[in-house]
């Protein structure tokens, strides 16, 4: 059977590769052209449409699991870093009171008045590395408004409180030097307890009862933090009320007693420095008495982040790795139909080969069509990315804009994986002799 001679091909037989023609004998030597390779490869895509898509659909999944990967860990990271950012703590220290550990100091704790409004003048004067001092003191009370009570904390503040912890308002405004000073009786409302008591309306202006005494208020602050990233200080201020500290203890809570010394520094690089020269000031206003501690938030939040960063860098290890093997598996189903291709087309490679074509241009013909299978692919791919994209983006609070790196890497992996698993057939046709390629 082996050596039966071949039997001749009839003049009106259709072209042996899908709807393809052969070239004719030009400058190439007998080779396809790339765009006759780009048209050639299309016509087999169309004339195999099942094995095509199988052969595809390991591109397509990579390449939009690649687009759809980047895109989203850049949504996650932006809503992580603007979360935290959100949240005021950088480079903020609390200064909080606490029982005296040493005996000594235990019997001479009368010698300190505690943590007060004293203190706040004594670091705001003294201390050479704060941005920002505020005084804060909480206690709780019932607010209602409307008709509706909630028990919430309450937080009375100096004015510089919102440059400390970086505050702003979405309505109204917030606290002047004037309503501390003259102690009037106005409020900021944290955003969730304004949604509670006024629900869309606009509660700038109007009466809001803390206790027994009524406030004005005079502004709703931002939403801190996000789904990402929030602590239960923030959460609590957002369903709390703000009120000048001279007025909560006209109004509220009488004596000079504070709840926290907050303060801001802008010397991230060396937090224990500042934390030094506060515990200093702080001592030496009470005394020589340490009923008090310095809580390094600053320093909490440096060290949240690295987590963070290296909770990040994993799952893009892992999500680019779960990418990376879809476009693998792309490129095997590649390989495999160019070797099938190849069987399918051996006649005509020494065909052409006898009419003077080059190993050369048969190794760039099949290049071409393992670019555009990749390409084609890639692109496809690209496209069902930025669907998934579209319908993952209601998930995250400012949208989910496709990543430009997500399309580039997709595109480039493909193409590269496509490429690669078409060089062995490639090479395999290209060294084929005519003889070899007839007979077969």
């Amino acid at each position: 059977m082996d050596d039966q001679p071949l039997a001749p091909i009839p003049p009106d037989a259709p072209p042996i590769f899908g709807t393809a023609r052969l070239p004719e004998i030009g400058q190439n030597g007998g080779g396809a052209a790339p765009l006759e390779a780009v048209r050639t490869t299309l016509a087999e895509v169309w004339a195999h449409k099942l094995r095509s898509f199988l052969t595809l659909i390991g591109v397509v999944l990579g390449t939009a699991a690649v687009t759809v990967n980047v895109t989203i860990m850049d949504g996650v990271k932006v809503m992580v870093w603007d979360g935290i950012r959100g949240l005021g703590f950088d480079g903020v220290m609390f200064v909080a009171p606490r029982e005296p550990e040493d005996r000594i100091e235990q019997r001479k704790r009368t010698y300190s008045r505690g943590l007060t409004a004293h203190d706040l003048g004594v670091v705001r004067r003294d201390a050479s590395s704060l941005d920002s001092v505020a005084a804060v003191r909480i206690a709780n009370f019932v607010v209602s408004a409307r008709g509706v009570q909630r028990r919430v904390r309450v937080y009375g503040i100096t004015p510089s409180y919102g440059r400390v912890h970086d505050r702003e308002v979405s309505a109204g405004r917030w606290f002047e030097e004037s309503d501390e000073f003259e102690s009037r009786k106005v409020a900021v409302l944290g955003i969730e307890l304004a949604e509670r008591l006024f629900g869309t309306d606009d509660p700038v202006g109007k009466p809001v009862r803390v206790g027994d005494a009524l406030f004005k208020v005079i502004g709703v602050e931002k939403r801190m933090g996000n789904r990402m990233a929030n602590s239960g200080w923030t959460r609590r201020e957002m369903s709390g009320v703000l009120v000048p500290l001279s007025a909560f203890r006209s109004y509220l809570q009488g004596g000079q007693g504070i709840t926290i010394l907050s303060v801001k520094t802008p010397d991230a690089e060396n937090l224990n420095l500042v934390k030094a020269e506060l515990e200093r000031l702080v001592r030496r206003s009470h005394h020589g008495i340490s009923d008090f501690e310095v809580e390094n938030i600053a320093d909490e939040i440096l060290k949240a982040e690295k987590e963070i960063r290296v909770v990040l860098r994993n799952w893009t290890i892992v999500l680019a790795s779960i990418a990376g093997i879809s476009l693998l598996v792309g490129g095997v189903g590649i390989y495999s139909v160019l070797r099938i291709s190849l069987a399918e087309r051996l006649y005509e490679i020494g065909l052409r080969k006898a009419m003077g074509a080059s190993d050369r241009a048969i190794l760039l013909q099949f290049m071409v069509e393992s670019a555009t299978l990749s390409i084609l692919g890639a692109t496809i791919g690209c496209l069902v990315g930025a669907v998934i994209t579209e319908l993952a983006s209601g998930a995250f609070e400012g949208g989910l804009p496709l990543a430009p790196l997500g399309l580039v890497l997709g595109v480039g992996f493909a193409v590269a994986v496509g490429v690669f698993a078409g060089v062995f057939p490639s090479l395999a046709a290209a060294r084929l002799t005519p003889v070899e390629a007839l007979q077969g």
